[in-house]
């Protein structure tokens, strides 16, 4: 397996390093690392909790819509400028928490870095690896996939050093020039240097697509019951990880598990998901995303049910956080292989980025809908049952009725 990325990453190095530092600088707005500004945030602009918890959720809600309508245009504007202008707004969402005084100056900036890094910096990175590679698209985005992993190991551990020597408005400071002094010239050079890969990924990638019949549009999607029966099972792992990451002290409480034990098993977990994108990837290109998708819900499974039941050793929450890295990271490359295999290259960018908007708000309504199960109706314990019944019939759906239908599709192809 080892030998086989060797030889893909040595083909395509710049094409590879583009998605992979893509991945990874979206990852200034994710919610793992956002959340080491939360506390400094609501002390500089006096917000309660629920002020802040509140201002977080309209931000991803905002972002989640308009990405509906931003990343179709990927579709139809080079990749270089598409990526140069997301680029911008993530340079310019760190510059603003930097000079930020006003209320208004914080809710513009989460907005940003939620909707230029979680959403579109994201999607440029998977999206293109999707639509370039065929024969070697779940490498690729297992590859690319290794940006989250890197940053959530270590950009927690930036942030840190950065708010302790500087502060945390200066640390934005810095974030932000390291965009323009690292990665718009790593951009402009990787890009450049892979152009005439990229012609050849193209030919081919339009010949594959126009040699089958399975190319669809958008329209054409929404309207398709496979697609809405696959949305659950597809949403489930970003849905329940940014829901249980969010309410962690609630677990950790219940459990008597240190702070420090715990964000020690994000390492676990970072470890993990790099594994499972690597191993997983591999075997996509081997049986396809189709055969592969009814598996990787089985680990999240498996480390939810572990935190039912009645033991507390710190090693249950190590457990949990490697299997839950392992579906985590699986996601990555069979997902994003997914929606090629059955809907065709071609309108890939309107398509994922649909996926990536029904994706971005929903981790916007988990933290807000576990909260209030948690305040109102459930104990911790019967919220995680209710996660498990949410999986398992999430995966019966797939399992019984989608795949069958994929398969009948696959035997009986639509013309368009």
């Amino acid at each position: 397996m080892l030998k086989d990325y060797y030889r893909f990453a040595s083909n395509n190095p710049h094409f590879l390093m583009f998605g992979l530092l893509t991945a990874f600088f979206g990852n200034y707005g994710q919610t793992f690392f956002i959340a080491w500004y939360g506390e400094s945030f609501q002390k500089a602009f006096d917000l309660s909790s629920s002020e802040y918890g509140l201002i977080y959720s309209i931000a991803t809600l905002s972002s989640g819509f308009i990405i509906l309508y931003a990343g179709a245009l990927l579709d139809k504007t080079p990749l270089k400028k598409f990526t140069f202008i997301t680029s911008t707004g993530l340079i310019a969402a760190c510059f603003l928490l930097f000079f930020s005084s006003e209320i208004w100056h914080l809710i513009l900036a989460i907005f940003l870095l939620r909707f230029c890094g979680q959403g579109l910096m994201t999607h440029i990175a998977f999206t293109s690896m999707a639509r370039y590679f065929n024969k070697n698209r779940g490498k690729a985005i297992g590859i690319v996939g290794f940006g989250m992993p890197l940053g959530e190991a270590v950009l927690p551990f930036i942030a840190v050093i950065l708010i302790n020597l500087i502060g945390w408005r200066q640390s934005w400071l810095v974030l932000g020039l390291v965009l323009i002094i690292f990665y718009w010239p790593m951009l402009n050079f990787l890009l450049v240097k892979s152009a005439e890969r990229l012609k050849q990924l193209t030919q081919s990638a339009s010949q594959n697509d126009s040699a089958s019949a399975n190319s669809w549009s958008r329209q054409q999607v929404i309207k398709d019951n496979c697609f809405w029966l696959l949305l659950p099972a597809i949403m489930a792992p970003a849905f329940i990880v940014t829901g249980i990451f969010i309410h962690q002290n609630i677990l950790l409480q219940s459990k008597s598990w240190s702070g420090e034990w715990f964000a020690f098993c994000f390492i676990v977990y970072a470890v993990s998901h790099l594994k499972s994108s690597l191993v997983i990837g591999s075997l996509v290109d081997k049986y396809s995303g189709k055969r592969l998708i009814r598996f990787y819900l089985f680990p999240m499974f498996a480390g939810i049910s572990l935190l039912t039941l009645p033991f507390d050793h710190q090693l249950f929450a190590a457990a949990f956080m490697f299997l839950t890295g392992l579906t985590i990271g699986a996601s990555g490359p069979i997902v994003g292989s997914l929606w090629v295999e059955i809907y065709g290259n071609r309108h890939i960018g309107a398509i994922r980025s649909m996926v990536t908007s029904i994706m971005v708000v929903s981790t916007a309504i988990s933290p807000v809908l576990f909260g209030w199960l948690l305040d109102s109706i459930f104990s911790y314990q019967q919220l995680l049952l209710c996660l498990l019944v949410y999986l398992f019939a999430a995966w019966g759906v797939v399992e019984s009725i989608v795949l069958r239908k994929i398969k009948l599709r696959t035997e009986n192809p639509r013309t368009t």
